[in-house]
């Protein structure tokens, strides 16, 4: 099945035009190739030529099938990055080294048409040979083989190699020893050559381990005492739950307060204070006011005199605050507090680190002489050797000398580096369930560590010894899980065959090209700067070209300028954010950095977008695993295994009366319940719309406060709408320019924290995703907010560790979801998720992607808990014969809500010709497209759907709407090319044509299929299977079929390739139920 599916898109890369795209699409399919041939694989690959190397290696690859791979990985990145040249013959062997592997691994025939080009003379290899560099200073390479003083390793460029390392310090490398593996990606500066494949190392060289995966200075500064680095702490700051104090509050308002100097000139203390503390209210009223008033009169006496001190000093230079800067040379992320610029030399940059904490008598603290070490080493990277400038720190409570120079040497340099690279390995061990460094986390490991780190050793420790046997490897798994995400998300380190738009991750960026970027519709290029509103550090754009792309409101993106020589996001300042908006020919960026100015945008002319990550999401998911070992939690914890049942108390009173017998029996159980509730919500059963609001209002009857949340902020807003329309006051969370946000930071503005708390416990609802909650639930909880019930919203999207944490606090929980409909989203390959641990078998944890509330809805049937789960059965969106193509996926339970739902169709027409003809052929009508060789992309279903959607809008005239058609197809790249037909038509443009991932959710009258697939290996992409069970029958559901089908209310057409579909049993099912049409 694979090697048919590769051998098509094969004929798919021979076709291609224009020929210059070809070298493209070799890339992609051996990309793809690799990462289905090693997804079984336990460990992890920083890049393609790992992977290659591996199974070279392991499979015993023979020379004659392995060299002209190696040779094709070179071409196709040098034809592609820097346009070389592909003669014809050139092309032909490209095609032969991948045809070659295909037949020997899978040993399957090549096909008749396909065999002329393994007939081809010639190799790629002395092609190959004459593009490598014959001198280098910086290498780069996959550690073949560890020897005592060397390292052997191989590149595209130079083949195989040795790095002789003897000028290191001995206890360097006998580091690198420790932590290096085969098969790891290392970078190594410095070097020089003794002939053309031997390399020494100088004293200048550095060795960095996987250096496309960026680790946050600040992280790797905090590792550092008086007494040396422990990389232990870093891993104590990401596995314990960490709540910052009042201290870690008030430098956040002596860092504002310089800021706002520096960018306004501002020197009324109080005024620019109160603004500050109003910009972060749910934080001040948790402290409360006195705490807030003495954190004024600290700041005023002893911070206020050297800010002013330092402003001076700084207003004739160009101020750069808080900018953030990426190197892939040193595996380094950071965001300084201040860099000054001269306009009459450009190599000069100063940096100024702002720390409001306690100043030694003289010199710096250990931990932030290494933070800025690190930012030297960052700029270094972004602005080359030739950078100039002093770097320094800024006590400002010291009373002498507050401004403090920091000087960066190669030995410093070097003990950076050497931290970064053994966290680095910690984690690859980590992400592949190697547990053992989990013991190290002791008291005696703690030793020489403030009293608070020490105290976080102790918590670990003292969880991990009493923990259970259970608890430890419910643990240990989903850390593994969880660190593969970030991972994934980091560079791409564990992505899954099909998901080839993520296979580096963030590391994107800076390691495809911009041609790479569009083809997965991951940049917009082509911005242009409009205006720039300072009091919301939101920055206007308009689109100067049209272009397809993946970005959605609210995505969290970084934006950077063009420059002179293309895209060079590694070589200048990167501004991170979120998109406000994004309208037809403009873009709205909300910046995180609220300290921009008008002048450096105006100063470019033109900006991209591409795409960032929340890499605090991944490490609060880290985090919120420690309660499943926490003694404290340890009832909590059992109830969530499912080694306690779960248990209930009769209502006093009735329960309220719903629209019929099983909305009220599940509105009743769920207010029975006194640990938690699941309710299945089948699409269009109104579980937000009714079933929500009406156990939250008795819950507010009851004088109780409940707590929701959900995983978008789509879900949020419908939820917030939901509420408001039954007139049950809630107070969402989240958001600068909410109204509830606007009246409590007036509140504090005029000087009354009392009344903001006032405000925010008058409340008995509160709102917010999931994401902010998480770091607003501590704050509320300071504030005197009951931690009563929980209700999650979409919980069937999200993964165990995402909702772990929330679920410990609060008395009781209600889930909200369906198993049905898709799944938490996950990146990394489903090999790396099974589990085999039998503790976790026991518990019915086969699958680490599964939802807590499928595992716990599963549970409850198998154990016989009814009391635990309801499903709601009656519907309000589909017409009943749509209803008809899905009501077997819940075992024919699914009944109509409306009247209208039965009614008969009736055709527009009487006469009916072209489209109209099809369409009258019923509610459920599949068109057959041919047979075309292009790989998630089909023209004819494209120009059908473009033709389509015009005969709709001049039938239905002013009906015609972006809530009467939705189109929904599986692919970016089917999706791109719709739009690409109707570019010149904005109100078709209007229309949602996306992904059934992004249609959860969405309801419209008619939904149009595209699925565009031409093979039936396709189909394991196209499919999200899970199963079903109701009382002894069990079925087996294609979720993402189940979604794209129950969007329609009135109308659903269908196009695919009939032979592949019917090779699917859901499709087959599904086909045998419509009506088929011939155009």
């Amino acid at each position: 099945m694979q090697a048919s599916l590769f051998y098509a898109r094969i004929r798919e890369a021979s076709k291609v035009q224009p020929t210059e795209e070809k070298a493209r699409y070799y890339k992609q399919i051996l990309e793809t190739l690799f990462r289905e041939l090693t997804k079984e694989e336990s460990r992890s690959f920083g890049n393609l030529f790992a992977r290659m190397l591996f199974f070279f290696d392991k499979h015993n690859v023979p020379t004659e099938i392995k060299q002209p791979l190696v040779a094709l990985r070179i071409l196709t990145q040098k034809a592609t990055r820097d346009s070389l040249q592909l003669h014809e013959s050139d092309h032909h062997l490209c095609l032969k080294a991948l045809i070659e592997v295909i037949s020997w691994y899978y040993q399957e025939d090549v096909p008749a048409d396909l065999q002329s080009f393994p007939k081809t003379p010639g190799q790629l290899n002395s092609m190959a040979q004459q593009l490598q560099q014959q001198a280098a200073y910086t290498l780069k390479g996959v550690i073949i083989n560890i020897q005592s003083s060397a390292l052997h390793l191989r590149n595209e460029e130079y083949g195989d190699f040795s790095l002789t390392l003897t000028a290191l310090p001995p206890t360097t490398i006998l580091s690198l020893q420790t932590l290096l593996r085969t098969y790891d990606t290392i970078l190594a500066t410095g070097c020089k050559t003794e002939n053309d494949y031997e390399f020494v190392t100088t004293h200048e060289t550095q060795i960095v381990l996987e250096p496309d995966l960026l680790i946050d200075i600040s992280d790797l500064a905090e590792c550092f005492t008086h007494k040396g680095a422990n990389k232990l702490l870093y891993l104590v700051k990401k596995l314990v739950p960490q709540f910052p104090g009042a201290a870690a509050f008030r430098g956040n308002l002596v860092n504002t307060l310089l800021d706002e100097m520096l960018r306004n000139r501002n020197t009324d203390m109080k005024k620019m204070f109160m603004e500050a503390v109003a910009e972060n209210i749910m934080q001040a009223t948790a402290f409360g006011r006195t705490e807030i008033n003495k954190m004024y009169s600290d700041i005023k006496d002893c911070h206020w005199p050297n800010l002013q001190q330092t402003v001076a000093e700084l207003q004739h230079k160009a101020v750069r605050i808080e900018p953030a800067f990426y190197s892939a040379i040193y595996g380094l992320q950071g965001r300084l507090d201040l860099m000054t610029e001269e306009e009459t030399d450009d190599t000069r940059k100063e940096i100024y680190e702002l720390k409001s904490g306690r100043a030694p008598d003289f010199h710096t603290w250990k931990n932030h002489e290494m933070q800025v070490v690190g930012y030297n080493l960052l700029l270094k990277s972004t602005f080359g050797r030739q950078r100039k400038g002093s770097s320094a720190i800024l006590y400002s409570s010291a009373a002498v000398n507050p401004l403090r120079n920091v000087t960066s040497t190669l030995l410093q340099e070097g003990e950076l580096l050497m931290l970064r690279n053994e966290i680095v390995a910690m984690l690859l061990r980590l992400a592949i369930g190697e547990m053992d460094i989990l013991s190290s986390i002791n008291a005696i490991n703690a030793q020489g560590l403030p009293s608070f780190s020490i105290n976080h050793f102790n918590a670990f420790q003292q969880a991990w010894e009493l923990a259970s046997p259970t608890a430890k490897a419910y643990y240990k798994e989903y850390l593994s899980f969880t660190i593969r995400e970030y991972l994934q998300a980091k560079c791409g380190m564990f992505s899954a065959v099909n998901r080839e738009e993520e296979a580096d991750g963030f590391a994107a960026l800076w390691l495809q090209d911009e041609k790479d970027k569009k083809s997965k519709f991951n940049i917009i290029p082509g911005l242009r700067f409009r205006e720039f509103d300072t009091q919301n550090s939101l920055v206007k754009f308009d689109l100067m070209l049209p272009v397809t792309h993946n970005f959605r409101k609210n995505d969290t993106a970084v934006i950077y300028p063009r420059s002179k020589t293309g895209l060079q996001p590694l070589k200048q300042q990167l501004l991170k954010g979120r998109i406000e908006e994004l309208g037809k020919g403009y873009l709205t960026f909300s910046l995180i950095n609220r300290q921009m100015t008008l002048d450096f945008f105006s100063q470019f002319s033109e900006w991209v977008i591409e795409h960032d990550i929340y890499e605090s999401n991944y490490w609060s998911s880290a985090a919120f695993l420690f309660y499943m070992l926490a003694p404290q939690y340890s009832t909590r914890a059992n109830l969530i295994l499912g080694l306690m049942p779960p248990r209930w108390s009769p209502l006093p009173m009735e329960a309220p009366v719903m629209f019929n017998d099983n909305q009220t029996t599940i509105v009743r159980q769920a207010l029975e319940a006194q640990d938690y509730y699941l309710l299945q919500g089948p699409p269009g059963t109104g579980k937000t719309s009714s079933l929500l609001t009406t156990i939250v209002n008795e819950k507010v009857k009851q004088g109780r406060t409940t707590i929701i949340v959900a995983f978008t902020n789509k879900a949020v807003e419908e939820i917030c709408s939901k509420l408001e329309s039954r007139e049950i006051g809630h107070l969402r969370l989240g958001g600068r320019n909410t109204e509830a946000a606007r009246l409590l930071q007036q509140y504090c503005l005029d000087g009354s924290l009392e009344k903001a708390k006032n405000y925010i416990t008058s409340h008995k609802v509160f709102v917010a995703t999931v994401s902010t909650m998480t770091s607003r639930l501590e704050q509320l909880m300071m504030i005197g907010i009951p931690t009563d019930t929980l209700i999650v919203d979409e919980a069937s999207q999200l993964t165990e560790p995402q909702i772990l944490g929330l679920l410990m606090p609060f008395r009781k929980f209600i889930l909200i979801g369906d198993q049905n409909q898709l799944p938490p989203v996950v990146a990394q390959d489903e090999s790396y998720c099974r589990t085999t641990q039998p503790e976790l078998n026991q518990l019915g944890i086969y699958d680490l992607r599964t939802s807590m509330f499928e595992r716990l809805m599963h549970l409850s049937k198998a154990t016989d808990r009814r009391h635990a789960w309801g499903m709601l059965n009656t519907h309000f969106r589909m017409h009943n014969t749509i209803a008809d193509l899905v009501n077997h996926y819940y075992a024919g339970q699914l009944t109509c809500g409306r009247r209208e739902q039965h009614l008969p169709f009736i055709p527009a027409t009487d006469q009916p010709e072209g489209w109209e003809r099809i369409l009258a052929a019923g509610r459920k009508v599949f068109i057959s497209s041919p047979y075309e060789t292009t790989s998630k992309m089909n023209l004819t279903e494209a120009q059908w759907v473009r033709s389509l959607l015009q005969h709709l809008r001049a039938r239905d005239g002013n009906l015609f709407n972006k809530d009467r058609v939705g189109v929904v197809t599986p692919w970016r790249t089917q999706i791109a090319l719709i739009r690409e037909l109707i570019a010149d038509d904005e109100e078709l443009q209007a229309i949602n044509i996306d992904t059934v991932e992004r249609f959860q959710g969405s309801e419209n009258d008619i939904i149009i299929v595209s699925l565009a697939v031409y093979h039936a290996a396709q189909l394991h992409s196209l499919q999200s299977l899970g199963r079903f069970k109701w009382e002894e029958e069990e079925v087996e559901v294609d979720r993402k079929l189940l979604v794209t089908l129950s969007r329609a209310k009135q109308q659903v057409i269908l196009l695919g390739h009939l032979p592949v579909l019917q090779s699917s049993a859901h499709y087959s099912k599904i086909l045998s139920g419509m009506t088929q049409s011939w155009l």
